[in-house]
């Protein structure tokens, strides 16, 4: 695999937010997402260290054994029909993985070759009008997503916002007390969350909706790599 860094940190949102994990980032992505934050692992011209192809067993030296805990992100890790054999192995070794992914990937085809299902999930964007590349999102992912998943929208202008309100109420609807936690942020420095929140109070059917910072960009520089 294509591995852009290795790390341990907070993880920064969603469900873990708060709690040590360790970071394996992916190299490679098919989206081109306008407020992409992490192009260093997109494009090897928008970095000054380069990618390094690692095996399995070299991936899973690097991890914290203490924290139980795993964020496969990049890029995006689905890309690599490699990450099947790491994320089993991680399940099989206890630890708690979390899987950030596009959305435009098959989620379903992965998780049925996974064999411990009860240790993984998946952060899923919905990549909202602003992204540029809402039309790459595979709907079937989105109509599959478990109790224990988290379904991301990223709010970056008045349109997204209008979408995502839409979409969350739309998911709650569908799956009812099955739901999948929804997690609601916005492009960082591009958009008030204060604005975003006002909105989704106006709806009771979203109340269990989950607004969101990127707390590492807050704790440490905006943009500094390995946190």
């Amino acid at each position: 695999m294509l591995i852009s860094e290795i790390f341990d940190s907070i993880d920064g949102e969603g469900i873990r937010a708060g709690k040590l994990c360790t970071f394996i980032r992916v190299f490679g992505c098919n989206l081109r997402c306008s407020y992409c934050d992490s192009m260093y692992a997109v494009d090897a011209k928008c970095s000054d260290i380069p990618p390094r192809e690692m095996s399995v067993n070299e991936i899973l030296s690097y991890v914290n054994r203490n924290y139980k805990r795993v964020t496969l992100t990049g890029g995006e890790p689905l890309l690599f029909p490699e990450s099947v054999r790491l994320v089993n192995r991680l399940c099989e070794m206890g630890y708690e993985v979390n899987i950030e992914t596009n959305g435009s990937c098959d989620i379903v085809a992965f998780r049925d070759m996974i064999e411990y299902k009860e240790n993984l999930f998946f952060t899923i964007d919905f990549k909202l009008p602003s992204s540029r590349e809402m039309y790459s999102m595979r709907i079937s992912n989105f109509d599959s997503l478990q109790k224990n998943d988290v379904l991301k929208l990223v709010i970056g202008s008045e349109e997204d916002l209008s979408v995502a309100i839409g979409l969350a109420r739309d998911t709650v609807a569908k799956y009812g007390d099955n739901a999948p936690h929804i997690f609601v942020g916005v492009v960082y420095g591009d958009y008030e969350l204060a604005d975003v929140i006002d909105e989704f109070m106006k709806d009771s059917s979203l109340k269990d909706v989950q607004f969101q910072i990127q707390m590492h960009k807050i704790i440490w520089d905006p943009n500094m790599r390995g946190v």
